[in-house]
């Protein structure tokens, strides 16, 4: 595998957070492959303490960025609950979003999973990591991606998070979109929707494997073979595999099937899941089929709590000696 060139570029500024741990921000860059991912660092200042570290990872697009679609959402379920702990975060966008190189639609998810483990070697060259707990987290797409980075890169990670990342394969993935569109939008009962949903995927699939026209469909034609069933099985890290009840992209009684059906003796010690009640794909508080303003709806502080619980329970001995 290529060694990665990182650069931390010299840029910096104190983030006034009103707090007793005060942190930096800092925009940093680093090579993974043939393409410079770009993002940001916020870094306790700290002197004789090695700190642990959570890299995110974003959702599927060619628009999520970090820094706007992921904005509220990072600082209400990482930033904000570790404001007063000493946690280091970076937060980068994937190929082709932002400021970052390559091109997002053609990156198949080990691609992705390669990027993320260059993004914890770039931390590993700052001196303020401790190197034996990096953990990541990702959303929606990011969480299958996290699934692969524990199992690939066992030695890298310390654990991860897996945020509405489904737990089956992506043409079920799509199936179940387009069942919860029909259910919403055509007032469909299930199992209707879901026969007309299998049709439609079926006629997707076959169109983005000929001529896929639309940069969404050229990404489909690279990722629509993934199946996460094999690196869900080699997980030894600790994972916390968080679904919602209302989720409409990720159905998780679907997820908890799959997962069933891996481990049928029961799930691994090391895995954890919780499924929010009353919650969509953005771990927000909303009915199945809402249709008013994505704005009105609010962030569910009780997932937050589940989330922040879980993260300060692993890493609890590194921030005990700290305090």
């Amino acid at each position: 595998m290529k060694t990665s060139t990182m650069t931390l570029l010299l840029f910096a500024f104190t983030i006034n957070l009103g707090i007793a741990i005060s942190k930096d921000s800092i925009s940093v860059q680093f090579e993974s492959d043939d393409a410079i991912l770009k993002g940001k660092l916020i870094l306790p200042q700290v002197e004789d303490n090695k700190v642990p570290a959570i890299i995110f990872l974003i959702g599927s697009g060619g628009h999520s960025s970090y820094s706007k679609d992921y904005k509220r959402f990072l600082d209400f379920f990482l930033e904000r609950p570790f404001e007063n702990e000493k946690v280091a975060f970076l937060f980068f966008d994937k190929r082709g979003v932002g400021e970052s190189e390559g091109v997002w639609y053609k990156a198949d998810f080990e691609q992705r999973a390669r990027d993320a483990m260059h993004a914890a070697q770039f931390l590993r060259t700052v001196p303020q990591i401790d190197q034996e707990k990096i953990y990541v987290v990702g959303h929606s797409q990011g969480g299958w991606i996290v699934q692969i980075c524990l199992s690939e890169y066992p030695e890298t990670f310390a654990g991860g998070v897996s945020m509405a990342g489904p737990t089956f394969n992506v043409k079920k993935q799509l199936v179940n979109d387009y069942q919860s569109g029909f259910i919403c939008n055509d007032d469909l009962d299930p199992e209707s929707a879901l026969k007309k949903a299998k049709r439609r995927v079926n006629r997707d699939l076959t169109i983005v494997s000929i001529l896929p026209l639309k940069e969404d469909w050229k990404q489909l034609k690279v990722i629509r073979k993934f199946d996460p069933k094999e690196y869900l099985l080699n997980i030894k890290k600790p994972l916390l595999l968080l679904f919602a009840e209302n989720d409409r992209l990720v159905n998780p009684d679907w997820s908890m099937e799959h997962l069933n059906a891996l481990y049928p003796k029961g799930l691994p010690d090391n895995f954890t899941y919780h499924i929010a009640a009353g919650e969509n794909h953005s771990f927000k508080t909303s009915p199945f089929c809402y249709k008013s303003a994505w704005s009105d709806l609010k962030f569910s502080e009780k997932t937050k709590d589940v989330m922040e619980d879980w993260i300060k329970n692993e890493i609890g001995n590194v921030l005990e000696a700290q305090n």
